[in-house]
């Protein structure tokens, strides 16, 4: 088995974690999980997305809360998700440098995430490109929705992610996610489309971020690590899942995937006692949300088990 020595974890939580709850988190509390996961050694945190809150209404308070972590925290490296060039600017404008903008390889999942043609996505993706300069230092990464299912049009053909990776490629976006939003990829379908990427589009660094909808997403990790992806997305506590997206649960747990990692002695920088105990302040503050961390459930060998609330 070929492993790497090292791999960048993406903390999402903040974001595709809260995303989909019914229930507002408090502005004090989004900066204290914030915090936590920061202190827990994730030095690369995803802190919200810049949306309408008549969209998602969870993110009516992302300007506080980016303020409040980036003048508190200035060595963890903050990204924002967008949709369209206005959420750009705000993120941008915040002080924020690395943005991912989102749009999905089907056309239906696109209608439904940001209410837009592939066209008027890319033609975003273009205004995007143009303002980035305006900004020193600032850095954009594609997440491709979608990429491995989708919940309206089921599988989505190699050839259709090949092709707008090179639509974003073609704009200058050297940097690109493959994400399996509805939890639909299996391992060998990742390695073969991971392959099939990075041979066309060797001067793109590619990350991925699954979901554990169906149980399958440490294996697809793994998959994916051996076909030479070193960065990854994941939700503290397992959280996540897309609102416009029908049963799409869960990402895979932060804690579940620094294990695995850990114990195959592969760096990631995470602490995985404290990273415990920031799960159970999240089972604190959101009692009905259903963590589901197999970690947090089990606690670590030997004995050292979690923290409870």
């Amino acid at each position: 088995m070929n492993l790497p020595e090292q791999v960048d974890i993406l903390e999402v939580g903040p974001r595709d974690g809260l995303q989909n709850l019914s229930e507002f988190v408090e502005t004090k509390q989004k900066i204290e999980l914030i915090r936590r996961l920061a202190a827990s050694g994730l030095g690369h945190i995803q802190l919200g997305a810049f949306v309408s809150p008549r969209a998602v209404p969870q993110f009516g308070n992302i300007r506080e809360v980016a303020r409040e972590v980036m003048a508190s925290l200035p060595g963890v490296r903050f990204s924002a998700l967008v949709p369209n060039r206005k959420g750009a600017a705000d993120a941008l404008s915040c002080g924020i440098r690395e943005i991912s903008f989102v749009f999905s390889v089907t056309k239906a999942h696109n209608r439904s995430n940001v209410n837009k043609t592939h066209e008027e996505s890319l033609a975003e993706l273009a205004a995007i490109m143009e303002l980035l300069p305006v900004y020193p230092g600032a850095e954009i990464t594609a997440d491709l929705a979608t990429s491995f299912g989708c919940p309206f049009e089921f599988k989505a053909p190699p050839e259709r992610v090949l092709h707008f990776i090179g639509k974003a490629h073609d704009l200058g976006v050297r940097r690109i996610t493959l994400c399996d939003t509805v939890g639909y990829g299996n391992p060998r379908q990742v390695a073969e489309i991971i392959k099939r990427c990075r041979d066309s589009f060797p001067d793109t660094t590619f990350r991925c971020h699954f979901h554990n909808t169906r149980g399958l997403g440490l294996a697809n990790t793994l998959a994916a690590i051996e076909a030479g992806i070193l960065s990854f997305d994941s939700s503290v506590g397992g959280l996540g899942g897309c609102p416009f997206a029908p049963g799409a649960t869960g990402n895979v747990a932060t804690e579940d995937m620094a294990f695995m990692l850990s114990e195959m002695e592969i760096e990631t920088g995470v602490d995985l006692p404290k990273l415990l105990e920031t799960v159970g302040f999240l089972q604190e503050i959101l009692p009905s949300a259903g963590l589901e961390s197999a970690l947090f459930r089990a606690g670590l060998p030997g004995g050292r088990r979690r923290s409870c609330p």
